[in-house]
C-alpha cells in the first residue's frame, strides 16, 4: 500500500522542524507551526490532573508536551552540522549504491525502542545484541549523510538521546578545554551517557598518542556500558581500497609517496577489536556524490 503524502511538507508530520540560522553551527529543532496551540491534551497548561493512589488530586506533566519537548532537546544536543540539517535518512536517499546499508540502518532503527529507550525498566541487551556501524568508504559517498539521518529518526522519532561528535572537532575543544581548566572526563562526559554516539571521520588527524588515548577511552567506556556506538571512515579494511594520502617531503625532487593505512592500523589493535565487537563493519563504495551532475544536488548538498 502507498504510503500517503504528509500533510505538513514542512515538518514531515513529525511536529517538529528543522533548521540551521545564518551564522549557526549546528542545526537547531524547533515546534513547527502546525503543531497544535494550544495542546490539545492539556489545553496549554503543561499539566494534567489526575488522583494519586490516596485519591488525592495530583498534578503530572502532559505526556504530549514533554515529549515533544524531549525530542527537541534530543536533536538540539546532538548537534548535527548546518550542512546535514535536511538529513533524514528517507526512503529519496537509497539507491544502488547504498541499499545494504540503507536497509540494515532501518532495521537498526526498528529495534532501538526495544533495547535503549531511557524510560524501559528492561535491562540493555548484551553486546551481541546491541551493536552499532562503522561506515567505511571513499570520500563522498554519502556515509555522513546516512548516519545524520539516522540521528535525526533516533531523536525526532523514536526519542533516543544522540551525540554526534566529528574526532577532530572533538580533539580541538579537548585542547580548548585544557585552557579553561576543565579535565577530559568533563568535556566527554555527554559522549560517554548518551544512548548513541557517532564519531565522524574515525582515524582522522595526526594519530598521535594523546589522540588515540581519548579514542580509547569513548570507546572503552562505551564498550563496558554496553552503549551504541556508531562511526564514519575513510579507512577500510583492506589496503587495496583504504584512504591514500600523500607523504610530505622536504626534497621535491623526491618521487611521490603515499601511505594506505588500514582502519586496524590506524586506531590500533585495542581499538579495532573492541569495535569489530560492537558494531556491523559495512564498505559504502561508489561515485563520490559531490562531482554527481547538478540533477542530482539533492543528495550531494549532503553528501559526506
Amino acid at each position: 500500500m502507498a504510503q500517503s503524502s504528509p500533510a505538513c511538507l514542512r515538518c514531515q508530520d513529525t511536529r517538529v522542524y528543522v533548521r540551521a540560522g545564518t551564522g549557526t553551527r549546528y542545526a537547531q529543532a524547533q515546534l513547527c507551526d502546525c503543531a497544535p496551540n494550544p495542546c490539545p491534551t492539556c489545553r496549554g497548561t503543561g499539566f494534567l490532573l489526575t488522583l494519586d493512589p490516596q485519591g488525592r488530586d495530583l498534578a503530572i506533566l502532559c505526556p504530549d508536551c514533554e515529549r515533544l519537548k524531549q525530542r527537541i532537546e534530543f536533536y538540539n544536543r546532538c548537534r548535527i552540522p548546518r550542512r546535514y540539517q535536511h538529513s533524514r535518512l528517507a526512503l529519496a536517499d537509497q539507491d544502488s549504491e547504498n541499499a545494504k546499508v540503507f536497509s540494515l540502518l532501518e532495521s537498526m532503527l526498528r529495534g532501538l525502542p526495544h533495547q535503549i529507550r531511557p524510560d524501559s525498566e528492561q535491562e540493555r541487551p548484551s553486546a551481541d545484541v546491541l551493536k552499532g556501524m562503522v561506515l567505511m568508504g571513499s570520500p563522498g559517498t554519502g556515509k555522513t549523510h546516512l548516519l545524520t539521518g539516522f540521528a535525526y529518526r533516533a531523536t525526532i522519532e523514536l526519542g533516543i538521546s544522540c551525540v554526534f561528535q566529528g574526532f577532530t572537532e572533538l580533539l580541538s575543544e579537548l585542547r580548548q578545554g585544557y585552557s579553561d581548566g576543565k579535565s577530559d572526563i568533563e568535556i566527554i562526559e555527554p559522549h560517554l551517557q548518551t544512548d548513541v554516539l557517532i564519531i565522524d571521520d574515525l582515524g582522522k588527524g595526526r594519530n598521535t598518542a594523546w589522540e588515540l588515548s581519548i579514542l580509547d577511552t569513548l570507546i572503552t567506556e562505551r564498550y563496558n556500558h554496553h552503549r551504541l556506538i556508531m562511526a564514519t571512515t575513510n579507512y577500510t579494511e583492506r589496503e587495496e581500497d583504504t584512504l591514500r594520502e600523500r607523504v610530505l617531503s622536504r626534497d621535491r625532487t623526491e618521487t611521490e609517496q603515499y601511505l594506505a593505512d588500514t582502519l586496524r592500523k590506524r586506531v590500533g589493535e585495542r581499538i579495532y577489536s573492541r569495535l569489530r565487537e560492537m558494531c556491523y563493519f559495512q564498505s559504502l563504495q561508489g561515485t563520490d556524490r559531490r562531482l554527481a551532475p547538478p540533477e542530482a544536488e539533492g543528495f550531494v548538498e549532503s553528501a559526506d
